[in-house]
């Protein structure tokens, strides 16, 4: 089974909650951290190679890159959130570029508490139509606190079942987008020509590769810009921009309006 790469989910990053009534998801994977939680019924949960049939008060734990689907076995209500790792350098720390074991939680203390707290996002959600409370980000942290005490990590990649070359470019394009990098180094980096790993990204992530080297900087800027510690210039210097008149350009040619504009609609 081939997963396909959440390229909407990969760029936009925030926090995303769902509540699903027997929909059923591609095998799919991303950069963000996403957390399947049971609330009626069961459901058949795959991550990476790990399959169990999920209940009621149950859930499973996807890392970045991990692949992951759900299928309801009948009737079966759950939730899912998504929300980029990065929120908790805490827990960055304690992966330190390890798996989960296990990336299933079932019934117990620790499964409750985090199915309260999705419970607690989900009505603040309702009442401030914001996802950046101080009260939403404290119950992200508290979830990471619970899996972090909860789940058995090992050393190693996690599999991917896509493609294992596109899984290494993503990373790759993840950790050194703020640098001077291009489709030439890209390639020579893996040891393919370039017009290669241009038709392999461009038909797996439906997107060219400096197109998308290019968004990733852009969602930079604009998590800078909402920080208000450095001016647009700076920021887009920091993101991998080489020029303001560059970045301005890929800005509104995505966007549609300038950064102050889009920072105003906000």
């Amino acid at each position: 089974m081939q997963a396909k790469f959440g390229l909407r989910l990969d760029l936009y990053q925030r926090l995303r909650l769902a509540d699903y009534h027997n929909g059923t998801g591609d095998f799919h994977f991303h950069s963000q951290i996403e957390i399947c939680y049971v609330t009626d019924g069961e459901i058949d949960a795959l991550v990476n190679d790990h399959l169990m049939r999920l209940k009621k008060g149950e859930l499973s734990i996807a890392l970045a890159y991990d692949t992951h689907r759900y299928l309801p076995a009948g009737d079966a209500y759950f939730s899912v959130l998504v929300f980029p790792p990065d929120i908790c350098r805490e827990f960055e720390a304690v992966l330190g570029g390890k798996t989960i074991a296990n990336p299933f939680i079932t019934r117990g203390e620790a499964a409750d508490k985090i199915g309260a707290c999705i419970g607690e996002i989900r009505e603040n959600k309702k009442r401030t139509n914001r996802d950046d409370t101080m009260l939403t980000k404290g119950n992200l942290y508290l979830i990471l606190g619970i899996i972090a005490q909860n789940v058995a990590f090992e050393e190693g990649n996690a599999p991917n079942a896509g493609s294992d070359l596109i899984s290494k470019i993503l990373i790759y394009v993840h950790e050194h987008y703020r640098e001077d990098i291009s489709l030439a180094s890209i390639a020579a980096h893996f040891g393919y020509n370039a017009s290669y790993i241009s038709g392999l990204f461009k038909s797996s992530i439906n997107v060219g590769i400096l197109r998308y080297i290019n968004l990733l900087r852009l969602k930079n800027v604009i998590t800078l810009l909402k920080g208000r510690k450095y001016c647009t210039e700076v920021c887009a210097m920091e993101s991998g921009f080489r020029s303001v008149r560059t970045f301005y350009r890929a800005f509104r040619d995505v966007f549609g309006c300038s950064p102050k504009e889009y920072l105003e609609k906000k």
